[in-house]
């Protein structure tokens, strides 16, 4: 009984609360990613991958320097690349839908190939 318990926490979407790795000095704000659905997410700010698959529709990141901050997001297999504008006066809440998580894993792939040549070319 304990293990179908376990399977089902593991298996339910919870928020994730993170911290970005700033200096300790350094002027910071949060960032929001609220997704359309629960998903198995990873996230990069300033190539920093700071969410690594989890599974939820609400990510707050912490201590993310102020100022204009790459962040790339995969969920479901699909991929963002996008710049957020972050403040120390208040959060910076991004709404974002997200593919459907019956996607296929060629397709996955793909898309992760495509981040990353996506965002190589912007920096």
């Amino acid at each position: 009984m304990r293990l179908v318990w376990l399977l089902f926490l593991v298996g339910c979407a919870h928020d994730v609360r993170v911290d970005y790795p700033a200096p300790p000095d350094a002027p910071t704000g949060t960032l929001v990613l609220r997704l359309s659905t629960s998903a198995n997410v990873s996230v990069a700010v300033n190539g920093i991958l700071v969410v690594d698959d989890a599974k939820t529709d609400k990510i707050v990141i912490d201590r993310v320097p102020i100022g204009s901050n790459d962040v790339v997001i995969a969920a479901n297999g699909g991929d963002k690349a996008i710049r957020a504008w972050v403040t120390s006066d208040y959060w910076t809440t991004i709404p974002m839908g997200v593919p459907e998580a019956s996607t296929g894993f060629l397709k996955s792939i793909f898309a992760t190939l495509v981040s990353i040549v996506a965002y190589s070319m912007l920096n």
